[in-house]
């Protein structure tokens, strides 16, 4: 069971504020961490019950195909749709701030945050049409004991018109809705939400307040809660995200792999999610000439909780010719291994939930570069791998199903390909 309670959020935290998936960490590249703790993955700078914490089903850093299965498999962990600020702002074409109408699913916009919605226009939502029995968010629960277990406050509230909302969306195409008097747009919405649900891709403003729909507890609903957050630093945050990509479009317009690389540096590292995964995929994209500023940033230990990420990118970016490299960091690695492994206990891996535990990040990186010399044939890898996996296979704690531990597969997988006499080995 994984709980959450709402905490005070400072202006300075929003990046991780309903970040369910912190989805965060979703997409490292390593499939060792396809399954670890729901707790780093649903929750984001709120109170969690410690005893709780260990019984939460295990799904951190989801890869790519993991993160489809979980927006297309509802039952997976018990995961239900959560509103995600930046996700959300990432991925919708349109933001805007409106007004509620006497019609429960048409929405007028009062100020348009992004895309090209104008003032005045006219959106139909009818996702977002409450049903007849619902009642004002002013009266939903308000404590987080009250709200948990959903009820009333799972469903969309009647709000009065005039009432205020944000609506992330996606333009699909054009509806065939005519422009009339009312200046309706002419767009077929979709909702900029990871689960598909508008639900999660909006939120309600009572006076000060912010709701949005969440899940409090794993397993539990998504119900309608107080976000903790102002309407002012969700429209700076939205900004935030908003000039990340515009600044990230011009980084990949640049030719040369090594000013590319620099250009991206600095998102390599933010806490805007999204924008951080986009800068390392487009890093793995950008060539040899990217490698001695990946390099840097490998070296770098600020940049130490994608350092998984990073091996994948300077494999991606310099091929063959960097093979040499990647065994050489194997080896600290296994050095580094040789040292810690007989002091960790049993459980070590859930002893801190935390997804920038650094044990974790140098499993995780461990890992990577295993990955990486399988993909680049280097036959020399063969011997820091056979240690490796002597390693694992000789410390009890190593090994520890609680880990879901894959590294002495994976050492194991890597040294076949490796042998000089095999087919894939470069000197055949």
């Amino acid at each position: 069971m994984m709980v959450r309670r709402p905490g005070s959020e400072r202006n300075g935290d929003l990046a991780t504020v309903w970040q369910p998936l912190v989805v965060a960490e979703a997409t490292q590249g390593t499939t060792d961490n396809v399954l670890s703790s729901c707790v780093t993955a649903v929750s984001a700078k709120f109170h969690v019950r410690s005893m709780l914490m260990r019984l939460a089903c295990l799904c951190r850093h989801l890869v790519i195909i993991g993160l489809v299965a979980l927006a297309t498999n509802r039952a997976f962990c018990g995961i239900r749709p959560s509103f995600m600020l930046d996700y959300s702002s990432w991925h919708a074409t349109h933001i805007v701030l409106v007004t509620t109408t006497t019609d429960g699913a048409t929405f007028e916009v009062l100020e348009s945050w992004k895309g090209d919605l104008k003032t005045g226009e006219r959106i139909v939502i009818p996702q977002l049409r409450p049903a007849q029995k619902a009642i004002a968010v002013s009266l939903y629960p308000k404590s987080w004991e009250e709200a948990v277990n959903g009820g009333v406050n799972e469903g969309i509230p009647k709000q009065l018109p005039g009432s205020r909302m944000v609506l992330f969306l996606r333009s699909s195409g054009e509806s065939p809705t005519r422009e009339g008097p009312e200046r309706t747009a002419r767009h077929l919405w979709e909702p900029a939400d990871l689960f598909s649900e508008m639900k999660t891709a909006a939120l309600w403003i009572d006076g000060s307040q912010v709701y949005g729909f969440v899940q409090l507890m794993n397993p539990g609903p998504s119900v309608l809660f107080d976000l903790s957050i102002s309407e002012q630093r969700v429209r700076e945050r939205v900004l935030e995200v908003g000039n990340a990509q515009q600044e990230l479009a011009h980084c990949i317009a640049e030719s040369d792999g090594a000013n590319r690389a620099e250009c991206l540096k600095p998102y390599a590292k933010t806490d805007i999610f999204p924008a951080r995964k986009f800068a390392l995929d487009e890093l793995a994209k950008a060539g040899p000439g990217a490698v001695p500023a990946i390099r840097r940033m490998l070296d770098d230990p600020s940049f130490s909780r994608d350092a998984s990420a990073l091996v994948n990118a300077l494999a991606m970016a310099g091929g063959e010719g960097v093979a040499e490299e990647l065994n050489t960091r194997l080896r600290q690695d296994l050095a580094f291994w040789k040292s810690t492994a007989p002091s960790l206990s049993q459980g070590w891996w859930n002893q801190d939930l935390n997804s920038g535990t650094p044990l974790r990040g140098r499993y995780s990186e461990t890992y990577q570069l295993l990955v990486a010399l399988e993909h680049t044939h280097y036959s020399p890898g063969r011997t820091a791998a056979i240690e490796l996996c002597a390693v694992w296979s000789s410390v009890p704690a190593m090994s520890d199903p609680s880990s879901f531990d894959q590294m002495a597969d994976e050492c194991r997988k890597l040294t076949d390909p490796l042998q000089p006499n095999n087919n894939n080995s470069p000197e055949n």
